[in-house]
């Protein structure tokens, strides 16, 4: 049975030989609106120094804190920078790559496309220049258990709490 496959600006559209057809909307997150106007949010002390620890790793300490650092807290900053970053790179390979497999799981039902076999190693654009913003990333990071789920609520007077 022959099909048609057609990209158009709503979602993808299949037309079989025999007179069906199929219609698979894109995700919100894929259809470009020039008047989504993103919100940011302004971390405090306490979320940007969480954040960083997970972006940079021990790079956002300095040596004289490494020193001081046991290394079973060194290990876990380094397990937990390795975990995010794998977090950030899965959330633009979704982002650059998550139309493309959407066709081509529609041409191929049969095979499966992922991040942990095929985008692992792939090369990426930057997070800006795939307008992922620090509150994408971090609320990939809540997903994945990688910062509490109260994060945008944290300060100085619920951590005493």
């Amino acid at each position: 049975m022959n099909k048609t496959i057609t990209a158009t600006r709503t979602g993808i559209a299949i037309n079989y030989e025999n007179g069906k057809s199929n219609f698979i909307p894109y995700s919100k997150e894929e259809v470009h609106n020039s008047n989504n106007t993103k919100r940011y949010f302004q971390m405090n002390e306490i979320q940007r120094n969480m954040y960083r620890r997970l972006m940079y790793g021990l790079a956002s300490f300095t040596s004289e804190e490494i020193s001081s650092l046991d290394q079973p807290t060194l290990f876990k900053i380094k397990n937990e920078h390795i975990r995010a970053t794998d977090v950030v790179n899965e959330l633009k390979y979704t982002k650059y790559y998550g139309a493309y497999n959407k066709l081509l799981a529609v041409i191929f039902p049969h095979v499966e496309l992922d991040y942990r076999k095929d985008g692992k190693y792939a090369e990426m654009p930057t997070l800006r220049e795939l307008k992922i913003t620090t509150s994408d990333i971090v609320n990939a990071w809540i997903n994945n258990k990688l910062l509490p789920l109260n994060f945008y609520c944290l300060n100085e007077e619920t951590i005493k709490l």
